[in-house]
């Protein structure tokens, strides 16, 4: 049985390679599939994805986050009489939304 520390290099590995794959604009139909393998892979360690990660990737469609498919907002809202700030993130492959705190 391999340790914690190769799957998470694996983690890493995988998705390192799914953005080079898509920086390098080839079509590789398989960069959704090194993603979900990822997912996969960080559930069955509980493994948590670090921050920048899950700012490059989006978790319900696997597809890598560019300026071509995504809609970046920051927003205020009011929550207990305070004021909030988030980063809303729209995929427009899946039309999800994910809403990150700001500090």
């Amino acid at each position: 049985m391999k340790g914690k520390d190769e799957y998470k290099k694996r983690v890493y590995f995988l998705i390192d390679f799914a953005i080079s794959e898509n920086n390098l604009k080839t079509d590789n139909p398989y960069i959704k599939d090194y993603i979900g393998l990822a997912f996969d892979i960080s559930k069955k360690i509980n493994f948590r994805f670090p921050k920048e990660l899950h700012r490059k990737v989006c978790k319900f469609c696997y597809g890598i986050r560019t300026s071509k498919n995504t809609k970046v907002r920051t927003i205020t809202e009011n929550k207990n009489h305070k004021k909030q700030r988030y980063l809303k993130i729209h995929c427009l492959e899946c039309d999800k939304i994910k809403k990150i705190a700001l500090k």
